[in-house]
């Protein structure tokens, strides 16, 4: 923080019981407003109001999709350790906090419930348990290998899922990424990924509209991009690439998974990365041959001031 005055306004912020418990609430991951007066009772006037002081104190933020604004915790580096610790003292037998709580777990529930109807109306068969594991080991392998920890416990930094579908790359990497954003064309995986994500209780995750032809980013805006399984169904996997590459900061990396079967190969791919200027880092197959899996950097480049 700047100096006391703001340091005094955060205080005040944090200094009402109301403001408490919707913190506490989105803790767990991003609520609508419809959600957040269920969860704590409160009149949607009421609720609005004090989601509006907390977001004016930077420590929510809000984004709309279609026809619903979802809330979620993203607290400035500067003020997440006051907040925490105001979190971190609510006393746990508190029978308001209990109560929110419990209407929490009813609102999973039915995200839980919803989602799984989602994906048998589309016919969606998220990856079986082996076969996430063999993916997800190679992921791992692949970034202890290559990248440097940003920052203690966060190695990735900022992440972002292309085509997020279930959100099976959020599950692997959201808990070590300092803030991670999946966007899907699909209305329904989006709801399915946010059920997800509620119930990881991965509250530096947000779910949004996009697409990956166009990606609503600045240039050179994410430490890390992820795209599981989702080239192999575009018409143009090639700008899908260079897109991704464009918003990826210097020395940040593209991952890439794709199933055995996909029409996106390990030669495309690779040639694709080098038309978009990324250098393939290392190529994959995993152990069960079931996926490819290409990590690929964009390289450091020095600007003119560091050449000089």
């Amino acid at each position: 923080m700047r100096n006391s005055e703001e340091l005094a306004e955060l205080l005040r912020a944090l200094g009402d019981p109301t403001r408490l418990r919707l913190l506490a609430g989105l803790s767990h991951g991003e609520l609508t407003v419809g959600e957040i007066t269920q969860v704590t009772g409160l009149s949607q006037p009421r609720v609005s109001r004090h989601l509006r002081l907390l977001c004016e104190a930077r420590v929510l933020q809000r984004s709309r999709d279609q026809n619903h604004v979802y809330y979620r915790a993203t607290i400035d580096e500067d003020r997440r350790g006051l907040v925490r610790e105001a979190l971190a003292s609510l006393p746990k037998d508190d029978p308001i906090m209990l109560q929110d709580q419990a209407r929490l777990t009813a609102i999973l529930d039915s995200r839980r419930a919803q989602a799984r109807e989602l994906l048998r109306e589309m016919g969606v068969h998220p990856l079986s348990p082996q076969a996430a594991t063999e993916v997800g080991g190679t992921i791992d392998n692949l970034l202890r290998t290559h990248l440097a920890p940003a920052t203690p416990g966060k190695p990735i930094g900022d992440l972002l899922d292309v085509g997020t579908g279930t959100g099976s790359m959020l599950r692997l990497l959201a808990e070590s990424a300092e803030r991670a954003v999946a966007v899907d064309r699909s209305r329904e995986m989006r709801l399915v990924a946010r059920a997800m994500v509620l119930a990881e209780g991965f509250a530096n995750c947000t779910v949004q509209d996009g697409d990956m032809y166009g990606l609503g980013f600045p240039a050179e805006h994410f430490d890390i991009v992820t795209m599981d399984r989702v080239l192999g169904t575009g018409h143009d996997p090639g700008q899908a690439v260079r897109e991704a590459a464009r918003v990826l900061k210097n020395g940040g990396h593209l991952l890439v998974v794709e199933a055995a079967g996909s029409p996106v190969g390990r030669r495309q791919l690779v040639e694709w990365m080098r038309e978009a200027g990324l250098t393939p880092v290392e190529v994959q197959q995993t152990p069960d041959g079931t996926a490819l899996v290409v990590l690929a950097a964009r390289r450091l480049t020095l600007s003119r001031a560091q050449v000089a």
